[in-house]
Parts: structure tokens; sequence; C-alpha cells
């Protein structure tokens, strides 16, 4: 059975159904810590233990590297969102399903609620160990014991005579992980790079998007919109010209700019039979709002996939994850020619943020004490945006003022998630570079006007011993731009934890803190150690080069979108 798997990973090999005794060569051994198990016997060696929220989680180490598998926070959950994506953009998977890795077995209990009574269930995996901790770590009676399941486990090319032809694959068999599957091939430009018409409205990203695409060989053409003003019938007949001119193959903009809010943009092109993406970069509940759902050829991507869900809820069944990357162009190694600093961050206060979402929700500044105590219990929780107890601010409130009142909580909870982590820091070593807001947030750091991206920024990354990093509150799993950016250009990067973070960078490629206080301990350990501060600023630059630069972005992107996707 040929598939998009054979061509990028291997298919696993398979050998034969799982027998009684199979698994007892892989008994679980006790890992020093105490905290869980390790199975395995040749190479590689999987490890189940317990995440910081009591929950098991595997990882699989070999020499030299090691590989997280599932969610250390929240497995159960993680593999449910996986399923329910699935099966929304394949129904017809409910009548037989193949399953490509097991991870620990959570994924079954959903997938048999959207099974079809008698329907056929195959559960691949490569290595037995992996099963064996599975079995060590969930309750898989339901599905064992249900007719029609089949667990195949062992090595080589091809499914199985039988085997139901929808295939879920977990995101951890997608991972470069040579211990479980042959090397992931480079990525190949498109065997036709596609003309893109690039709705430009001068927002983060356009100069990116339009050099990479032409990297690739692309024809791209640029319609230029009124930044922050909604496009009129003069513009959309101008555009409307330009595509008949152009003649593209594909309409690209990001976080929506350049489509109306009644969808009559998107009626017109899914008429002329363009296809259209949309690449978010900012949370798309707050963007799209109460937009009508798409019509025709629309394909949106994520820079965080957690939002995979909230766009399929949205009504966008063409959903992907595609994170953020770096422009090597703009950010590279050269000299440090800006002032040096031991420790220092660059970001935004936020004080015209607030200014701004109070005015557009309606309320002023006596709302902020109670504003900033939902800020503290967004930050403390998994929700993507805050609510639906919104403790009676937004009584009177019409929903596009209740929205407002939503992304004012979620940038409060962003400043006092950046306050928190600066004043933890070692007094004296640290830089502020950013607006003028941040006079007497932060006490004993040293203030400076923020750097221009376009212009001074890759200096300052490269004169700075440390880059901090504080990632938004609107993402709770994702990486901001700056993750990439100090990498490529072989500074040294220290950013507060992600869970995607395991899914782009191996361990020891970049250095990462949970809290404030394991912040201000690490930015001490590593101002004392420039040697390893410029290892892992080396490591973390060749998987920046190898793998996240704009132009890998635009590859999968335009290949997704014209039907070249592997």
């Amino acid at each position: 059975m040929k598939s998009w798997f054979n061509e990028n990973i291997g298919l696993l090999r398979v050998a034969q159904p799982l027998e009684a005794d199979e698994l007892g060569r892989f008994p679980p051994r006790p890992i020093p810590s105490g905290q869980g198990f390790a199975f395995g016997v040749d190479g590689g060696t999987v490890i189940l233990e317990t995440g910081p929220r009591g929950h098991p989680f595997l990882r699989i180490a070999w020499p030299g590297l090691e590989r997280r598998l599932s969610s250390a926070l929240d497995p159960e959950g993680e593999d449910r969102a996986l399923v329910e994506r699935f099966f929304a953009h394949n129904p017809g998977a409910s009548q037989g399903l193949t399953v490509l890795g097991l991870g620990l077995g959570f994924l079954l209990d959903p997938v048999l609620e959207r099974l079809a009574p008698k329907s056929p269930l195959m559960v691949l995996e490569a290595r037995p160990e992996l099963a064996a901790a599975a079995l060590t770590a969930s309750d898989l009676s339901r599905a064992i014991s249900r007719p029609g399941f089949r667990l195949v486990l062992g090595p080589a090319l091809d499914l199985p005579a039988g085997a139901p032809s929808a295939v879920l694959a977990r995101p951890a068999n997608l991972r470069l992980d040579p211990a479980l599957y042959p090397k992931a091939k480079e990525p190949r430009p498109a065997s036709r790079p596609p003309r893109i018409l690039f709705l430009d409205t001068g927002y983060f990203l356009g100069r990116e998007i339009t050099r990479a695409a032409r990297a690739q060989g692309a024809e791209v053409s640029v319609w230029t919109g009124r930044a922050g003003e909604v496009a009129d019938g003069a513009d959309y007949r101008r555009l409307l010209g330009q595509i008949r001119d152009f003649r593209p193959g594909m309409v690209l903009t990001v976080n929506h700019l350049g489509f109306d809010a009644d969808g009559l943009l998107a009626e017109t092109l899914s008429r002329l039979g363009l296809p259209m993406a949309s690449w978010f970069v900012d949370s798309p509940a707050f963007i799209l709002g109460q937009a009508p759902k798409p019509k025709g050829d629309f394909f949106v991507f994520c820079w965080d996939k957690d939002y995979l869900p909230v766009m399929a809820d949205l009504g966008y069944r063409r959903a992907f994850f595609l994170p953020l990357a770096s422009d090597d162009g703009l950010f590279r190694p050269g000299p440090a020619t800006g002032p040096a600093r031991p420790l220092a961050f660059v970001g935004d206060s936020l004080a015209a943020a607030t200014r701004k979402y109070l005015r557009l929700s309606g309320l002023d500044e006596s709302s902020l004490p109670t504003v900033d105590a939902l800020a503290r219990e967004f930050l403390e929780n998994h929700s993507l945006i805050p609510g639906p107890d919104l403790a009676g601010l937004d009584l009177g409130l019409d929903p596009a003022q209740r929205l407002n009142l939503q992304a004012l909580i979620t940038w409060r909870a962003s400043r006092l998630w950046r306050q928190s982590v600066l004043s933890a820091l070692p007094v004296g070593q640290l830089s502020i570079c950013g607006d003028e807001g941040w006079a007497g947030l932060v006490g004993g750091a040293s203030l400076c006007p923020g750097p221009d991206y376009y212009g001074n920024l890759p200096a300052h990354y490269r004169s700075t011993g440390i880059n901090l990093n504080i990632t938004s509150a609107q993402m709770k799993g994702g990486l901001n731009q700056r993750v990439f950016d100090v990498p490529a250009c072989r500074a040294f990067l220290l950013t507060d934890r992600r869970a995607q973070i395991d899914d782009l960078f191996a361990p020891g490629e970049v250095a990462t803190y949970g809290c404030p206080a394991e912040a201000a301990e690490k930015a001490s350990w590593y101002l004392k150690r420039p040697g390893a501060r410029a290892r892992m600023a080396e490591k973390a630059h060749r998987r920046v080069l190898g793998e996240h630069l704009y132009v890998h972005r635009l590859d999968r992107l335009s290949r997704t979108v014209m039907g070249d996707a592997r």
C-alpha cells in the first residue's frame, strides 16, 4: 500500500501479531530517580516517567540523543485532542482505522468512542518495548478485548494485509527518531513552485514570506492593502485586476489580513477556483471572532498547534501546524557590533495594549485589579482564551467588547508573567530593551530603547551574553519568533519552557526555565560559563539552519495547498 508515510519516514515494518509472551523480554526496570521504569535491551531505551502533574509520559534515549514521545503535562489530553482533530478531518475513518504508534495507549479509548461497532482497529508499533511501557502505564483491556482489534509489532515496509486504509499517526511517529524510523528526507521544493498572490497589509512576516517564496523559485505578486484599515470596493477591484493579470495558483495571507469579515473576498476567490491560505501567527480566536465559515479551498496554518481544535470549531477543517522560523538573510552570525550586555530582554511593556483594549472593551482603569486577577488565573490554566467566567466584567458588553475584554486579560497576563520573571533576575546584570512603559516596573534593571527588528536586532542578539525570552500568554505550548532568531545569529537563548519545543529542538540545544526562580538560577549559572553558552548556541544554530528557516515553512505550506504534501 503506497502512502504519504512511505515517502517520508517509511512505514513500520510488520512482523507477526502480538503473542502472549512477546513482551516478556522487556520487563520494567526501575530508573535511578525512583519515578519510573526503563524498558529495552539493545539500542535505545524507552523510559516511562512521571511528569510534573503526576501523569506518566514516555521518552526514548539512545547514545548521544534523547526524544520525548508524549507530553509530560497532559499525555491523555494530547492524544484525545489528536483523535478529535483526525476524525473531524476523516469522518470515514469510523469504518476502520490503522494507528501508527501506540504511545501510552491513551488514544485508544477516544478512537473506540468514534469507531462504528465491529469495525477493525489495527495498531502498529515498531518497538515491543514501547508496547511494554504502554501496557505498564495504561489499562488497555477495553481495546484488547474488542472484536476486530489487532496489535502488530516489529519492523518493515508495508501495512499488513487487511489493514484499514484510514491511517492515523501519532506526532511522535513523525519526529526525527533514528532509533524508531529511517531518517526523514530533507525538505524538497514543490515539483512546480506555485504562483503566489500575497495579501500584504504591512504586518509581521510579509518580507520573510515573499523572500522565502522567491528563494523556492515561486513567482510572487504582492497586493498591498492599507495597514489597519478594511479594504473597500476600489481595493477589491484592484485586487481582482491583479488576479486577472498575474493568474496566481494560490492566495496567501497572514492572520487573515485582507479578507473581509463578511466573507465576500473568500467567496469571490472560491468562485474563481483559487485555493486560499491564511497563516495564523497570533490567536485565531481573537482574529476571526464571529467571522463566517470559509468557502472553497481554504487552508489555515497555525504557529501553535494547540489552536488546531479551535480552528476546527470555527469551521476550518483544513488546519495544519506550521511553526514560526527565521530568515537567515537577516538573522545570521556576524560581529557583535552593539553594546555588550551580559543579560538582556527585548520586549514591550504592553502598556499601550492595555490602554487600547480597555477602550475597545468599554472599561476603564478601575477594572484593572479584577482584570489582573483573571489574568493570573489564565496563566495557571491550560485554556487558550480567558473565561468563560469573567468575574462580571462582561455584563452588558456586546460580543465584540467581550472578545476585546478577553484580549485585554491575555495581554495583562503576558505583562504579569514578564514582570515576574524579570524581577527575579540578578540585580545589576539585566538590561530591558523596550518602550518607556517599563520605567519603575523592574527594580535594578537598566532600560534602553528596543532595537529595530529589521535593523540592529541581529547585532543586539550577537552582542548579548544571555538573550532572555518570555513567551506571551496566548501561547501555552507554542514558540515565538525569538526562539528561532537568536540561534540563527549563533547567539545564546534562555527561554521559558513550552511543550512544543521538544518537537523542534533536541535536548541540549536550547536552555529553558519553568518559573522565575529557575530563570534566575540558570541565568546566574550561564553568566559564569561562556563556553557552555557557545556550545549550546552552535547546536541550536545548526538546527535552525537545517530545519527552521522560512524557506522550509513556505515549502511545506505550498506543497500542502497545491496538493503535493507528502
